[in-house]
């Protein structure tokens, strides 16, 4: 009878017992489709997003990347494609990140969807590994349900755009996908095991943050037993290897950063480069909480330095001490705030400037893995708030809801370098790194008015800012006032004499002023920086042809030919200056050199073409003219003639298809050319001169006996 009881006992509680499985099932999958959801839609309107800001250097110009170098120098070479071992390297030693570029580009080329589409993809992984972790650290700290809402929160939190719209975050999503996995690795084995060594290697090597896994991991251990345990001294000596690993590739040396880049950390004064250093911190944590105005860009003049005792902000260090004092006294009483606390800011050490000096004022993107923790203390605090009062659901609807918002609109921010700078202005009126790159963005869509205008408001915004300065003299040398420009050019490189572009700037306004002695000065400064530069060879080459050394011209112009073969200008003009100087015999020597590296230019097949007709080889020299005129169909020139006709003033190179075709006997063919030449330019006095010349021909010879 006790039998059959028990059986009855044991099978009316086998459906209790799947129910509450398919129960628990069906909330995980919710939660899942909740999370990966959330994660995705705020940033779909990236997808179609330009290479902006960063992204040119990390990916675009990138010599691994974009195949220039093999995919081996991967081990190398920095981030940006630099050689690690370089003076010019940041330092920053991202392979597997670089590796995921490289991918990509095989893949997409220069199409930027794809990218768009592998952060987001990361982003959503990223908080699913994230759901998981706090899952398990609800088990370990309290037993608190924190992992959901954390998760959501993290999914959609504004300051997180950085990472995900801007292609070059992926190396944020990467490193904290990888440090997520060690630490679940960690939390499951309880010790140190070779999947831990695996992805906290992974982490470290997608950017170099992710080191910090390891003091997360024991500071798991210390706020759930009180105490580290002995067994993990091989933890604490992988740490050490692995710090010693990224020192020795970079050779232990840190990437050298200007007063431009991070400010605060430029201060003599030990005091105040401590206060600003503290108010930098708060900053990032103000980011995390109230993430209204977000920018691109932090630096030059966007936060100010302390400089004096009457700056509010000088309280900054008394600030961030309070809430460490009440967390030190509190620790026992909610763990998981505690841990949430201790994770955010040991994830944040690296980017503190406490150990090292960093490249920038304040990052948004940095805030990534810390934000792990911020989440986690959120979390709690919505707990504890419900406990409190009945509004506590909708006030973290509200707050979820309007973080959609501001990450959808952020998101497409990051569209184009346009729109993204123009938000950063919102925020950061003056910042001169800003408005320089506002300025840079206008000048390439040909709004040369307004880049000129930005270009003052960041040079005003900052005298010493030399690349203003070079831009600026530019863009006005170009517009035609060469004076302005001078003086501008002259100041950016006495601010920084060993600007190699500032000085070939310089000495073409030199040269424009007919200051022909300064400008060859300034044109051999910039060869003597940077001797390999084909446009410096180029533009010394038309100094020397406008006064009368033209064996020298073209000397300059071989060179920046031998220095960068696509260098057309070179070919073009070491073509013309063959011509007149009747050497046509080494222009077709050369012709095949010539074509074999800019086979598409029309002004190189013309020349060579009009070669061809002075040594009288017609046939050849039709077939270079008729390619010259495929290539520029509507360039008037090309179909009016072949030869010469040199201007008292000038000495000027005109080079017409009707011509040769007269000299050929080919009369309708020539009248042809010269009508569609005056088709495509109605002022060409040539075309239409040769044009009544065969007229009056023609009606000559119809009359004749």
């Amino acid at each position: 009878m006790k039998k059959h009881l028990r059986a009855k006992n044991s099978s009316s509680c086998e459906p209790t017992h799947r129910s509450t499985r398919e129960k628990e099932k069906s909330y995980e999958l919710r939660n899942v489709f909740v999370i990966i959801s959330l994660s995705i839609l705020p940033y779909l309107s990236c997808l179609n997003g330009d290479f902006v800001f960063d992204d040119a250097e990390s990916i675009v110009n990138n010599p691994i990347v974009n195949g220039e170098e093999s995919l081996s120098q991967i081990f190398t070479r920095d981030f940006w494609g630099r050689p690690i071992a370089s003076p010019h390297s940041h330092k920053s030693y991202r392979p597997v990140t670089t590796f995921t570029f490289w991918l990509n580009y095989q893949l997409h080329g220069k199409s930027t969807l794809g990218y768009h589409v592998v952060n987001i993809i990361c982003h959503a992984v990223a908080t699913m590994v994230f759901y998981l972790f706090a899952r398990l650290m609800e088990k370990r700290l309290d037993n608190f349900e924190i992992a959901l809402p954390a998760a959501v929160l993290f999914a959609v939190h504004p300051v997180h755009t950085e990472a995900v719209a801007n292609m070059t975050g992926r190396a944020e999503l990467l490193m904290t996908i990888f440090s997520l996995l060690a630490l679940i690795t960690f939390i499951r084995n309880e010790t140190f095991s070779w999947n831990f060594v695996i992805f906290v290697t992974m982490a470290t090597f997608s950017k170099e943050q992710g080191l910090m896994t390891i003091p997360i991991a024991l500071c798991i251990d210390l706020v759930t037993r009180n105490s580290f345990s002995s067994k993990h001294t091989t933890t604490i000596v992988f740490f050490l290897l692995l710090a010693f690993l990224r020192m020795f590739i970079n050779g232990f040396q840190t990437a050298k950063f200007t007063k431009l880049d991070n400010p605060a950390a430029f201060i003599e004064s030990r005091f105040y480069r401590a206060v600003n250093y503290s108010y930098i911190w708060l900053y990032h944590i103000y980011l995390l909480v109230i993430p209204a105005n977000l920018c691109f860009d932090y630096s030059m003049g966007c936060i100010p330095p302390i400089s004096s005792l009457y700056d509010v902000r000088v309280l900054s260090p008394v600030l961030i001490s309070i809430p460490v004092i009440i967390g030190v006294k509190f620790r026992n009483e909610c763990r998981v705030l505690t841990f949430g606390a201790l994770m955010g800011a040991i994830a944040f050490l690296p980017s503190s400037n406490i150990f090292f000096t960093v490249g920038f004022t304040v990052a948004e993107r940095v805030l990534y893995l810390p934000s792990v923790g911020f989440c986690i203390m959120c979390a709690v605090a919505m707990k504890k708030l419900s406990v409190h009062t009945k509004n506590a659901d909708i006030i973290a609807i509200t707050v979820i809801l309007l973080s959609i918002s501001k990450t959808y609109k952020r998101s497409s921010e990051w569209e184009n370098e346009l729109s993204l700078y123009s938000s950063g202005l919102r925020v950061c009126p003056m910042n001169a790194k800003i408005h320089y790159n506002m300025g840079k963005v206008l000048g390439d869509n040909g709004l040369t008015k307004d880049a000129e205008k930005n270009y003052w408001n960041a040079i005003k915004l900052d005298p010493s800012y030399e690349q203003a300065l070079n831009n600026l003299g530019n863009l006005l040398e170009k517009s035609g006032d060469s004076k302005t420009a001078e003086s501008l050019l002259a100041r950016a490189v006495t601010l920084r004499p060993n600007f190699a572009v500032a000085w070939m700037n310089l000495g073409i306004s030199q040269m424009n002023l007919k200051k022909y002695q300064d400008a060859e000065k300034s044109l051999k400064n910039s060869l003597t920086l940077r001797p390999n530069s084909a446009h410096c060879l180029f533009n010394l080459g038309v100094l020397y042809q406008r006064t009368n050394r033209e064996l020298l011209a073209m000397s300059a112009w071989r060179n920046a030919t031998r220095v960068n073969p696509s260098h057309t200008q070179s070919w073009t003009n070491l073509f013309v200056v063959l011509d007149h100087l009747d050497q046509c015999s080494e222009v077709i020597e050369l012709s095949d050199q010539a074509l074999l590296s800019v086979p598409n230019e029309s002004r190189v097949h013309m020349q060579i073409g009009s070669c061809y007709a002075k040594n009288k080889e017609f046939t050849k020299a039709e077939r270079y003219i008729n390619t010259a005129i495929d290539l520029h169909p509507s360039s008037a020139l090309y179909h009016a003639n072949l030869g010469n006709n040199r201007t008292s003033s000038a000495k000027t190179r005109i080079t017409l298809s009707g011509v040769l075709f007269q000299r050929m006997n080919r009369h309708k063919d020539a009248e042809t050319e010269y009508r569609i030449a005056l088709m495509h330019d109605s002022q060409n006095t040539i075309a239409r001169q040769n044009l009544q010349k065969l007229e009056q021909h023609n009606c000559y010879n119809s009359t004749s006996p």
